[in-house]
């Protein structure tokens, strides 16, 4: 949980999608990190999509509603919640053996893209085909939101990779 909770940043109020509608028009007229401090979202963009709605440590779903304030408590509880299903997705996908550190990258990769991207990425078929290399090459692929390349993504697919290569390469030295 701990490479998730430091690539997120804990918010303690609902935001809109980085790579939602309202996000870009946010953006576009450099109000996104006044947004991200907390400031108002402009009325004039009220009608604009900020789905899907964010809060605590990249926590979405239908109970992050706009305007809504969180708790701390509850960002915890959204946070275990999360990477428990994140967890539950790894376990069921994945069809090979996996060491600690491999578990922690690829559960905090699906913890970020989703159950959706995974099941049908390239990585897990790589991963599932026993092509490891090719699999650790597939992290750096996963670094846009919006079609948009994210320097945060960059980087966290970066730790990701790493962790996952330390994992691989110990397992390899094991062998």
């Amino acid at each position: 949980m701990s490479l998730t909770e430091n690539a997120e940043t804990l918010v303690l109020f609902a935001y809109p999608d980085p790579a939602s509608p309202l996000a870009k028009a946010l953006q576009a007229r450099g109000l996104w990190q006044r947004v991200l401090a907390g400031g108002a979202i402009p009325p004039d963009l009220g009608s604009l999509n900020g789905a899907p709605w964010t809060g605590g440590w990249g926590h979405t779903g239908p109970d992050v509603r706009p305007g809504m304030t969180i708790t701390r408590d509850m960002a915890v509880d959204w946070l275990r919640a999360d990477v428990r299903g994140a967890e539950a997705v790894v376990k069921r996908d994945v069809k090979v053996a996996l060491n600690q550190e491999e578990y922690d990258a690829l559960v905090d990769l699906v913890f970020n893209i989703g159950s959706g991207n995974f099941d049908t990425s390239t990585l897990l078929r790589k991963l599932n085909a026993s092509d490891t290399d090719g699999a650790i090459a597939e992290f750096a692929r996963w670094n846009q939101a919006g079609g948009k390349v994210l320097v945060g993504l960059v980087k966290r697919r970066e730790a990701e990779r790493v962790l996952f290569q330390l994992g691989a390469n110990h397992a390899r030295a094991a062998a």
